[in-house]
């Protein structure tokens, strides 16, 4: 028998495909994030001499930045399952790593060329 008066029977195949395109594209998106906050932390790594910050400080935003990177990609991919409470916490990942890029762009700024000073 074919399912083509099928209305109902339609309906819930073609809600099927929309959830599998749903989760592909979460899947996706948590990936990606994976590896642009691995990028942004290797490329951030050649910066550390340029950060006029204390010691203690750039172990701090250097926590923050892996904390939400972990937070973010992770909450993502239990969207599916927990809905919105999923999504505000990878948000929050999100916050905390521009958090930590505002800390490390302070410390930028704060540079005062000393190390270049005493190369010369």
């Amino acid at each position: 028998m074919s399912d083509f008066g099928n209305e109902s029977a339609i309906q819930s195949e073609v809600n099927e495909y929309g959830m599998l395109q749903v989760e592909k594209a979460v899947h996706i998106a948590a990936h990606s994030h994976i590896i642009e906050f691995g990028l942004l932390a290797i490329l951030l790594s050649f910066v550390q001499p340029f950060v006029f910050l204390s010691e203690q400080w750039k172990r701090r935003w250097v926590k923050v930045l892996l904390l939400g990177s972990v937070i973010l990609p992770l909450f993502v991919l239990l969207e599916l399952r927990f809905g919105l409470l999923a999504g505000g916490i990878a948000d929050l990942g999100g916050l905390l790593v521009i958090i930590a890029l505002v800390g490390m762009l302070v410390g930028v700024v704060r540079y005062t060329g000393r190390l270049d000073g005493e190369a010369a």
